[in-house]
């Protein structure tokens, strides 16, 4: 077969797909590397989701003083381009001259372990505002009235958060 380039390509149909499940030496770090993709996901989408939520509800209280302030620092990580914080946080767990890398280095670059977990702490800091953003403008939408008949009604923080 000829493509529109003039280079010659051989039709291989489902034996790529066919190699990755029948050899060994292929099937082992393609299911190693499948597994942390989804793990990676799943890990990453919780955790900002986790940390968004925390620091939102936090927020949420108009007792805090400079509260636009502090709303603002914590959305500053989602101002900055992420390669800009990739290369900051490269520095921080550099194991000579890094801020944590100097006092506490596991093997952030050498460890397999060490390095996901480097990641996901990387995507963690790059991923939290957005999701403060979203849960934020969320809390904001729900009507005073609605906490305060709660509260007359004698819900607690967290009843009033779950319902």
């Amino acid at each position: 077969l000829q493509d529109a380039f003039g280079t010659h390509t051989q039709f291989v149909g489902l034996e790529n797909f066919t190699k990755i499940l029948t050899d060994p030496a292929i099937r082992g770090p393609f299911l190693i590397i499948f597994a942390w993709t989804f793990i990676w996901a799943f890990l990453s989408v919780l955790e900002t989701f986790i940390l968004g939520l925390i620091l939102a509800l936090n927020m949420n209280s108009p007792d805090i003083p400079m509260q636009r302030l502090l709303r603002v620092l914590l959305i500053l990580p989602y101002a900055i381009p992420p390669f800009i914080t990739v290369k900051v946080w490269v520095g921080l767990l550099n194991p000579v001259l890094g801020v944590i890398g100097s006092n506490w280095n596991p093997g952030w670059f050498t460890d397999p372990f060490w390095a996901k977990i480097g990641i996901l702490m990387v995507n963690l800091w790059l991923g939290f505002p957005y999701m403060f953003l979203i849960i934020t403008g969320a809390l904001q939408s729900i009507p005073s009235d609605i906490y305060e008949a709660a509260r007359v009604d004698g819900a607690g923080p967290f009843y009033q958060f779950r319902h």
